[in-house]
């Protein structure tokens, strides 16, 4: 009996989501009035609320999450929480730097977690408490899942391949959370948009809370409420950011820094090094 030739066809398989490297990985207990004053940094950042009520704020934007829901920031957003829970909140908080198409959809999103969504996370949960059943949860950091499995290659991956199964489930079926409407949010949004629009300049505190139609005392305590800093601090964050891309899309140091409103190359140049760590010159490298 002669048997019949079989074509085999390939189904090429183009991945969506790629974790290439994880920056930290901890879930913590926080009291009730915790402020954590923010940070920026060039890799994805996630916040899952397991228990408890959080304020976030990512760039212009704030959220008030629950039980639930899951907030990511994009690189080089700054952003910081604060816990307005009675009895405070429980956090699971990684960060990750990733390449793929769902990169751009994960941008300024916040989630409230399907069912089967988080038994996406409490099976990561599950596996990554089962691997660190000899860990201290009484360090600074909580339950720290990364730095006892530095040479466990396996174990990394099956945490990132959780992380993966979660971003690509989001992108087919996650129901996005709104930013609040609380007044204070608002006027906070409202000052950042105005930031941003006159990044070219150093607008004065005044200026703002005019356009913001507020006192200064007003959005300075916004800005201390949401930022964790003052306004001028919050602008040269801005800046940064606004030079981070403008130097990785090529454009030269000096071009960059008349852009910005800086008097001089050499002043940008610092300012760029004390908030990111790096020199403007390498950045085109990238």
């Amino acid at each position: 009996m002669q048997k019949e030739n079989i074509v085999w066809m390939a189904y090429h398989i183009e991945e969506q989501i790629k974790i290439n490297s994880l920056y930290s990985l901890f879930e913590m207990h926080y009291n009730n009035g915790y402020a954590f004053q923010g940070e920026t940094h060039n890799f994805w950042e996630c916040l899952y609320v397991m228990d408890g009520k959080v304020c976030v704020s990512g760039d212009e934007r704030v959220y008030n999450l629950t039980r639930g829901n899951i907030v990511f920031h994009k690189p080089m957003e700054f952003h910081k929480f604060l816990i307005h829970g009675e009895s405070g909140a429980d956090l699971l908080i990684f960060s990750f730097s990733a390449e793929g198409s769902l990169t751009s959809f994960l941008k300024n999103k916040v989630f409230a977690l399907s069912e089967s969504e988080k038994e996406i996370i409490c099976r990561m949960l599950s596996y990554m408490r089962s691997e660190a059943d000899n860990l201290s949860s009484s360090n600074s950091k909580g339950i720290d899942y990364l730095e006892s499995f530095v040479h466990s290659p396996a174990y990394f991956q099956t945490v990132s391949t959780y992380i993966q199964q979660l971003i690509l489930h989001l992108s087919e079926n996650g129901v996005v959370s709104s930013t609040s409407s609380a007044p204070d949010a608002v006027c906070f949004s409202r000052a950042i948009s105005y930031l941003n629009s006159n990044i070219h300049r150093q607008p004065s505190i005044s200026e703002i809370a005019r356009f913001c139609n507020i006192s200064e005392a007003g959005i300075k305590r916004i800005f201390e409420k949401f930022a964790g800093i003052g306004v001028h601090k919050y602008l040269i964050k801005l800046k940064m950011k606004t030079a981070s891309e403008l130097l990785q899309d090529g454009e030269s140091v000096s071009s960059v820094a008349i852009k910005l409103g800086f008097n001089s190359q050499s002043y940008f140049s610092r300012a760029y090094k004390r908030e990111t760590g790096r020199i403007p010159s390498n950045e085109k490298q990238k």
